[in-house]
């Protein structure tokens, strides 16, 4: 009995741990073991009887109980197995609101609120007085003004938008500004053409007035004479230089030269320039006085590339034909350029009215010496404006002239080919020849009206002002390979010639 206490005592625990089906199988085992647990073969049942006694039909009649047992035990076991796992069935149910929690949400909501309030009263304050400010100078200049017949001047009456700012501006009573047009007296004028002319103070100093002389003379007895202006350009330790139109000295028997002081001394002339007009003429140092020499100066030459349209300038020098005159006026153009031989030169025309016959120098308020009058170069239409060369442009020929230097000299009149056109019309981009000097080293080789030069001297040209350079890196008397396209039926082809250049 003590041993069938502790077995059930031990399955009780094995059901509380693994559930029946487990307990069950536990106690199946035991009682196979321990022949269904039995202590007293007495006790069994008649069946077990003749299975244990070795009766065969007793055996097979107790096999047939023993599976019948098993059977019911499994069958007792799942029922107990499906009813031990009911506790997997829940119900959900929602989590209790947490007023706290919601409070306190709420709270740092509130306190984030006011904080940002706070800071955007004070941004706005800060910034209210200066967009006020803008809305009024915007609807200022938003007005429209009339004159009237009394000379005043009155504003259009605001549109809707602008009469309530209009209406507050005036209850607040806010200072009005009033702006005093004061009108300029001929004294006024007279200030300011004089301040003008002030600037020009030491270009004049520079300008000079050259006299061409015949020894043939009138019916009056009174020599063939001619003057123009120049300007003292440049000096060397024994002679000064001044720069003059050749066509003053031209088939004359002696050239003078009167400084701005008013004294007069003979000049000799020493090189010129065919495509510029342009001539160098020197004195000796030894013929000027001390005083003439402390009355000049040497001409102030500026940066003409700095010009810019409307820019005023003075005319000074002759440009009305005789001397001493002076004109006002403003830059009109510093784009247009006259194409010579082998060169380009830029020139600036201007609203000053002169003469065809003009000479001087245009100046600008700084008094530097921006152009040097040439109305050779003015159009047909604009020959009583004032116009002149570039002097940026023009240091090159001014410093060949005054040093005495040879120009080299190849003899073709060139134009530039842009893009646009080289596109269009399928032109190699270059210099096109427009022109080819009788008897110039271009003929002779057989350059031809047409040719397109894209090559000097082994160096690239695109532009008239290119080639002008290369040429002058180039020395007179020396034999260069000038490259050329010329049109063909096949289109354009290159051609070839070794030029001998000369000297102009």
């Amino acid at each position: 009995m003590d041993e069938q206490k502790r077995t059930e005592s031990r399955t009780d625990k094995e059901l509380e741990q693994n559930g029946p089906g487990k307990a069950a199988e536990e106690t199946e085992k035991q009682e196979r073991e321990t022949g269904s647990g039995a202590e007293n073969p007495a006790e069994w049942s008649e069946t077990e009887q003749n299975a244990a006694g070795g009766n065969p039909e007793g055996q097979n009649a107790g096999q047939d109980a023993g599976q019948d047992a098993e059977q019911s035990i499994e069958e007792s076991a799942e029922q107990e197995e499906t009813s031990g796992y009911e506790f997997l069935k829940e119900t959900i149910k929602q989590k209790p609101m947490d007023k706290r929690k919601l409070a306190r949400q709420a709270a740092r909501l509130a306190g984030s609120g006011a904080v940002f309030g706070l800071a955007a009263a004070l941004v706005f304050a800060l910034v209210a007085p200066g967009i006020e400010r803008r809305v009024e100078d915007y609807y200022q200049d938003q007005s429209i003004r009339y004159p009237d017949p009394d000379g005043e001047e009155t504003e259009a009456e605001p549109v809707e938008e602008e009469q309530q700012a209009q209406e507050e501006e005036e209850a607040e009573e806010t200072p009005q500004t009033t702006t005093v047009i004061q009108e300029l007296t001929l004294e006024d004028f007279e200030q300011l053409y004089a301040e003008m002319f002030q600037a020009a103070g030491e270009a004049k100093k520079a300008l000079v007035t050259v006299i061409g002389s015949q020894n043939d003379k009138d019916w009056f007895q009174t020599p063939y004479e001619s003057q123009i202006s120049g300007l003292i350009v440049a000096e060397s330790g024994q002679e000064l230089y001044i720069l003059t139109e050749y066509r003053i000295v031209e088939n004359v028997d002696r050239i003078q030269v009167v400084f701005c002081n008013g004294t007069m001394t003979d000049a000799r002339f020493q090189k010129s320039d065919t495509n510029t007009g342009l001539a160098i003429l020197k004195i000796p140092q030894s013929e000027i006085s001390t005083d003439t020499k402390n009355a000049i100066s040497i001409a102030p030459l500026g940066a003409s590339y700095n010009v810019k349209l409307g820019e005023p300038v003075l005319a000074i020098g002759s440009p009305m034909g005789y001397s001493d005159s002076v004109g006002y006026g403003i830059v009109t153009s510093t784009s247009n350029t006259v194409s010579k031989v082998d060169a380009e030169y830029g020139l600036l025309t201007t609203d000053i009215t002169g003469s065809s016959q003009g000479s001087g120098v245009i100046v600008n308020l700084e008094g530097e010496i921006v152009g040097i009058i040439a109305q050779s170069f003015a159009r047909e239409d604009t020959g009583s404006l004032v116009t002149g060369l570039a002097v940026s442009q023009s240091r090159d020929i001014i410093e060949t002239l005054t040093s005495n230097e040879q120009v080299p000299y190849l003899g073709i009149t060139g134009e530039n080919i842009s893009t646009e056109i080289s596109d269009k019309k399928g032109i190699p981009k270059g210099v096109f020849v427009k022109a080819v000097e009788v008897d110039s080293p271009a003929m002779q080789v057989g350059i031809q009206n047409g040719d397109v030069i894209v090559e000097v001297s082994g160096q690239k040209v695109e532009t008239v002002k290119g080639y002008q350079q290369q040429l002058k890196s180039c020395k007179a008397g020396s034999t260069i390979k000038v490259k050329a396209m010329r049109q063909s039926t096949e289109g354009y082809v290159e051609v070839s010639f070794d030029v001998t250049l000369k000297a102009k």
